[in-house]
């Protein structure tokens, strides 16, 4: 397995894993588009030896100095449990520090079997947000540090 940064014929592939994987909660198309211009550096793919997209991870520097988010992290089901969205998040944590990033958030759904990956990387809990994206729709907001 391959991991690299994403360029433009990776697109169409990583929208469609973000459908697959968060539904309504996905970003749009375009988004994938802007990032490539905003994050280059930032938006990675896991690329199978065939070629198929297995995985991709997106990430992102706010306005908080030393502070960066794993914005999306998703992984093809017939690659799940291969240790892909470890290696995505290890990649990006690299280039975020070397962005000067020395904590990293994100959020997840409370039932999302990947609360155990991110708490294997380090990540704890620092709060439960009621209603995220609507009524009952809860999410956890999770931070590492360095």
């Amino acid at each position: 397995m391959q991991i690299r940064t994403a360029v433009h014929r990776d697109l169409a592939a990583m929208f469609r894993l973000e459908q697959a994987a968060f539904g309504e909660h996905g970003y749009p198309d375009f988004f994938f588009r802007q990032a490539l211009d905003l994050w280059p550096e930032l938006l990675l793919v896991a690329e199978s030896p065939g070629g198929e997209l297995a995985g991709y991870c997106l990430g992102g520097v706010g306005t908080v100095p030393g502070q960066g988010w794993v914005l999306s992290l998703a992984v093809a089901d017939a690659y799940r449990g291969a240790g892909i969205a470890g290696a995505l998040l290890q990649r990006l944590f690299t280039g975020m520090a070397q962005a000067g990033c020395r904590q990293w958030r994100l959020t997840v759904a409370p039932e999302s079997p990947a609360v155990r990956l991110y708490q294997r990387l380090g990540f704890e809990q620092e709060q439960r947000v009621p209603d995220y994206f609507g009524p009952g729709q809860s999410r956890l907001v999770l931070v590492r540090r360095e």
